[in-house]
């Protein structure tokens, strides 16, 4: 009696903190509340993964907000909505741990009893985030995620536990097992659809802070040590010779270093005869999340008796080219096999995203679908609505709205997918009655999707090898710019093939691998195969043949486990390889005199370098001894404080000419004449006309005070364009005078090319863009003999891209990201793919779904595979009977979303 006294005291105590213990967790229920769980499993439905909710298939369309709000719970029930997820309203929701084996379950109550306030019917997918408390952290200090280089402030960025701590997962697993059984015994069960688990950085298991270089610490190391012990089968003898490190064990093992892991041996390449090291780590690194993933939804699945799904954010497409390799999700093709995992989320492209671009998914379809895995594209466009200084608005007005809101659905039909459309602000991004009409009309055809056929209708396969990055050295990731960037203003790889005319459809090198990728593909696109196993090989050789097109990009198949071989791109391609350091030699040492100088002692800017900059008279030569530096003359600019950039000095691109990739260091003398705002500066840059603002280097800012004359001197490297030329100018007002000029060409360095490449203008007339912004290291000239050249390259003219043909298949190698659209085109024709566009517009097509979404305004012939009818969902008319083509007229931005078949009476009801 004693003890069951001092207990309930305790109990006591902790409830007025709000804080439940473990073994009283179901005392604050009302008796009797306890609800049975809905009936919910992902399985096959019409040719690709579907939801089922007690029994019935349901189109996945969710909303998603912090919490839901009252206006947009109604607006979404009346749509009939059926799905929902959330976090927390003023934070991310967690597991209310509070401290050892103490857990507040206050808040899930809460947002719990809010969404169902709101909303009447429907189920949730709480987001419940795993990371490690502080409490814990300062308890656990040898748990923590660590770095190989030390971040300047290690206060400054957020700390959490390793993803590889076994102590973490083990305690973390025993709170979220809590969590579960809490949901599952309180009034909300029948709410239920399952949970989102959320770890590393925002929830999508990245590790936080990349650019230091985690992970160093102990745990990471275990980790590291266990997945060597598996790998060589617990023999030292096979590390040893792996590593080529007679003195090596496995408790000597150690994660390699900031410079280990950017070292290469030929060019970016890691040989992994000499480099299996740092190879081995980036494995173990990349499989640690998805163990961690794999072990807590292994809690969900027993504790619920496999009653509630489980939802991660993993298995991204690599897209962050300015980040180290360590930011991405590499292991997916584990993920995908899973088996405690049943929905895979991300948001879609943030490169591509503006009204008139692709927004491309950014995840593997296809893939996934082979797995039996649900995607959920989380449709978090910023509507016009947006508040002020919310990231990424990038519709202007109601019509640039809808057209991105029905391009994630077009997506979804299309892919047999789902999507939650995602507000941040919990109720201001969708609040206007055409939001509620649109939501409303959209998940009727959501609903009606599900009685026709999922399937794909593709004929291109996209396939990508997420580990041949572990081969490349380097402080960025590489092959990330191969899908997206290194520019927003230039030709992407998703976005060229996302205009092309034809769908296609993405998986991993694993999936040909094991037999699972259909050989039925008219093309077969390799975006990043660099290394590529002896089985890996051999799937590739089987489909040499059937008149397939095979598509290659720079170094396929280069690495192998022996080591690096253009004998093997050879054999895998049909192509041979000359192979040549992508560095142009270090100019020779040029005597000073022929550095350029401007002092502007001619008196004008036609007896100059230089011109008067963004336009006539924005700068001007002046005599004025108090703004004159030295001599007679100097270059003046002056603009008010409201005028934001004012561009007053260029250099003259006709008489200064820079070299594409040289290293140039430019000094000069300045004077304040008066100072800008006090948010304004002077600035310097180099631009290139063709490549744009997202190819500026060499930006500087200064703000000295007016006064004595001063000097300034930048160095820079400029990127492969010929159309450089150098900018001054003053940010938010001020007046400058410049003078004395000096341009000098840093000799003793190395020119650093990006490998770029021109289509034949005879074959592809109008094509004039230079394709390609990354520096590749080796470069690998294909040999054109018996081969069709169809581009060369962009300075030196030598052979880029090549087809060759043989008995019963094509190889065609593009030597540098992306393939170009028209070249797709191009691809595509001769391999008799179905074309259902010319317009460059962004397509997305399967068996019962069209969507085009406009990159142009004009009319857009849509061309079909057979001859059907055709409804337009968004208009809710008839297109017309039996169609082999047809036209609609478009503005930029906007989406029309066609069905294929026999229209359904009443706008969408059943015959």
């Amino acid at each position: 009696m004693r003890k069951r006294g001092i207990l309930a005291a305790l109990a006591a105590v902790l409830l007025l903190a709000g804080t439940v213990l473990p073994e009283k967790q179901g005392l604050a229920k009302e008796e009797g509340a306890k609800k049975k769980t809905a009936n919910v499993k992902v399985g096959d439905y019409k040719g690709a993964p579907a939801l089922f909710v007690n029994g019935k298939p349901e189109f996945p369309m969710f909303l998603f907000e912090q919490e839901i709000s009252q206006q947009d719970g109604q607006v979404f029930h009346d749509a009939n909505v059926n799905l929902y997820s959330f976090i927390e309203k003023t934070s991310f929701l967690d597991l209310g741990w509070i401290g050892p084996g103490q857990q507040d379950f206050a808040t899930i109550d809460r947002v719990m009893q809010t969404f169902v306030e709101r909303v009447p019917e429907g189920l949730a997918l709480p987001r419940i985030h795993l990371w490690a408390p502080q409490w814990w952290l300062a308890s656990h200090e040898s748990e923590k995620l660590d770095y190989a280089v030390q971040p300047p402030d290690p206060n400054a960025v957020t700390k959490d536990a390793s993803l590889a701590s076994e102590h973490w997962r083990q305690e973390a697993g025993e709170a979220l097992r809590k969590v579960v059984r809490h949901l599952l015994d309180g009034p909300y069960a029948n709410r239920l659809l399952g949970l989102t688990l959320a770890g590393g950085m925002f929830g999508e298991w990245h590790n936080w802070n990349s650019e230091y270089l985690p992970d160093t610490s102990e745990p990471m190391r275990q980790a590291f040590i266990a997945y060597l012990r598996t790998k060589y089968n617990n023999d030292q003898a096979q590390l040893r010779a792996a590593w080529s490190d007679p003195d090596v064990t496995f408790d000597t093992v150690t994660v390699p270093t900031a410079e280990e892991r950017s070292a290469s041996d030929v060019g970016v390449f890691r040989d992994p005869t000499v480099s299996k090291r740092v190879i081995d780590y980036y494995e173990a690194y990349q499989e640690a999340p998805v163990d961690a993933i794999d072990y807590f939804a292994g809690i969900v699945k027993d504790e619920s008796r496999r009653k509630l799904l489980t939802s991660v954010l993993y298995g991204y497409s690599p897209d962050m080219s300015y980040m180290p390799q360590e930011v991405h999700h590499r292991a997916t093709a584990l993920a995908h096999r899973l088996t405690n995992v049943d929905l895979f989320t991300s948001p879609h492209s943030y490169y591509r995203r503006a009204p008139g671009d692709d927004g491309a998914l950014r995840t593997y379809p296809a893939s996934l679908a082979l797995h039996g895995k649900l995607f959920i594209d989380e449709a978090d466009d910023r509507t016009h609505l947006a508040p002020p200084g919310t990231s990424f608005v990038l519709a202007n007005n109601m019509n640039e709205s809808l057209g991105l809101i029905r391009r994630a659905f077009g997506q979804a039909v299309t892919h047999a997918t789902g999507m939650w459309y995602m507000d941040h602000s919990s109720g201001q991004w969708y609040n206007d009655p055409a939001f509620a009409a649109e939501f409303k009309n959209l998940k009727k055809w959501g609903d009606y999707s599900m009685k026709l056929s999922r399937q794909r209708s593709s004929e291109v396969a996209v396939i990508s090898s997420n580990q041949s990055e572990f081969y490349l050295g380097g402080k960025t990731d590489v092959s990330a710019a191969f899908y997206e960037g290194p520019s927003t203003t230039r030709p992407q790889g998703l976005g060229e093939l996302s205009k092309a005319g034809a769908p296609f459809d993405r998986y991993l090198i694993e999936d040909l691998e094991q037999g699972l990728v259909p050989k039925d593909y008219k093309v077969y696109i390799f975006m990043d195969t660099f290394y590529l196993t002896s089985s890996q090989r051999a799937a590739i050789e089987a489909l040499k043949g059937g008149g397939r097109t095979l598509v290659w990009t720079w170094a396929p198949g280069f690495v192998s486990d022996t080591g690096l071989s253009t004998a093997n791109m050879q054999s895998l391609t049909g192509i041979n390889f000359t192979q040549v350091s992508g560095d142009v030699p270090p100019a020779a040492e040029e005597p000073s005199a022929d550095d350029r100088q401007e002092s502007f002692e001619g008196g004008s800017f036609p007896q100059s370098d230089y011109t008067d900059g963004q336009f006539p008279g924005n700068g001007a030569i002046v005599t004025d001894p108090d703004k004159v530096i030295e001599g007679a003359y100097s270059a003046y600019g002056t603009s008010a404080e409201t005028v934001d950039w004012h561009e007053f000095l260029y250099t003259d691109t006709n008489k200064v000419k820079l070299e594409p990739g040289a290293t140039y260091t430019v000094t000069f003398k300045a004077k304040t004449i008066a100072s800008p705002s006090a948010a304004g500066s002077f600035y310097f840059l180099a631009r290139t006309q063709s490549g744009g603002v997202a190819q500026d280097v060499g930006v500087n800012n200064w703000t000295d005070a007016p006064g004595d004359p001063y000097t300034k001197s930048f160095t820079f490297t400029l990127k492969g364009y010929e159309d450089y030329y150098l900018i001054w100018g003053l940010h938010n007002g001020g007046a400058l005078s410049v003078d004395d000029i000096v341009i000098k060409r840093e000799t003793g360095v190395p020119v650093e090319l990006p490998v770029q490449y021109r289509l034949d203008a005879g074959l592809f007339p109008g094509a004039t863009t230079v394709y390609g912004d990354m520096k590749l290291d080796p470069v690998f000239r294909p040999d054109a003999a018996g081969a069709q050249v169809w581009g060369t390259a962009s300075l030196g003219g030598e052979p880029a891209v090549v087809a060759r043909d043989f008995a019963r298949w094509r190889s065609v190698y593009v030597s540098a990201p992306p393939i170009a659209a028209p070249l797709l085109r191009r691809i595509y024709e001769e391999a008799g793919v179905h074309l259902y566009t010319d317009s460059y517009d962004n397509l997305e097509a399967n068996r019962s779904w069209i969507s085009v979404h406009a990159a142009t305004d004009g009319v857009k012939t849509i061309k079909l595979p057979h001859a059907t009818d055709v409804y337009e969902i968004i208009a809710n008319r008839s297109v017309g009977k039996k169609l082999r083509q047809f036209q609609v007229e478009m503005k930029r931005g906007e989406t029309a979303i066609f069905m294929l078949g026999k229209a359904p009476k009443q706008h969408g009801e059943d015959d």
